[in-house]
């Protein structure tokens, strides 16, 4: 499931369910497989990856450990909402090089593409709860300059 981007900024997000036999542990809630995805370049190349014949599973891993494209100075917390019924919450951060410098010496810190994390949600209440506590952490660091960007607040009111 493609979950577009957000804004011009951000990735967009490819979630695959994965069958029964494949799902466990390591998995987002334990049976989704998160994708970055930057370009449309690299949604072509995804799905004619998940096209090729294949006599077994294989990890839909190629964008996983590529380095991303995109640069900030700042951190980007995108909220990702379900486009269908029954599909998660997504949450992912772009973390600027000081953050993803220091995740690189921190055991169990990883981060795909060197620069984001995920989170996957059931509700959209465990999504607000997670985006506080992440907001309250990175409070402790020192003054937070927040701008919240939604799709209205991109593109001036007009007529059509």
């Amino acid at each position: 499931m493609l979950y577009a981007s957000p804004m011009i900024a951000a990735p967009s997000v490819m979630l695959i369910d994965m069958p029964v036999r494949n799902r466990g542990e390591g998995l987002a809630l334990g049976r989704y497989y998160a994708i970055i995805l930057e370009t449309d370049e690299e949604r072509a190349e995804l799905e004619r990856f998940l096209d090729e014949p294949r006599s077994a599973a294989v990890a839909p891993d190629l964008l996983d450990r590529r380095p991303s494209a995109m640069v900030s100075d700042n951190v980007l917390i995108s909220r990702y909402e379900p486009p269908e019924e029954g599909w998660p919450w997504v949450l992912v951060c772009r973390w600027p090089e000081p953050y993803s410098r220091a995740a690189e010496v921190t055991p169990g810190c990883d981060m795909a593409r060197g620069c984001y994390t995920m989170e996957v949600f059931d509700n959209p209440d465990d999504v607000e709860e997670h985006s506080i506590a992440l907001l309250e952490q990175l409070s402790s660091y020192g003054e937070l300059s927040i701008r919240m960007i939604t799709p209205q607040s991109l593109s001036p009111s007009g007529t059509a």
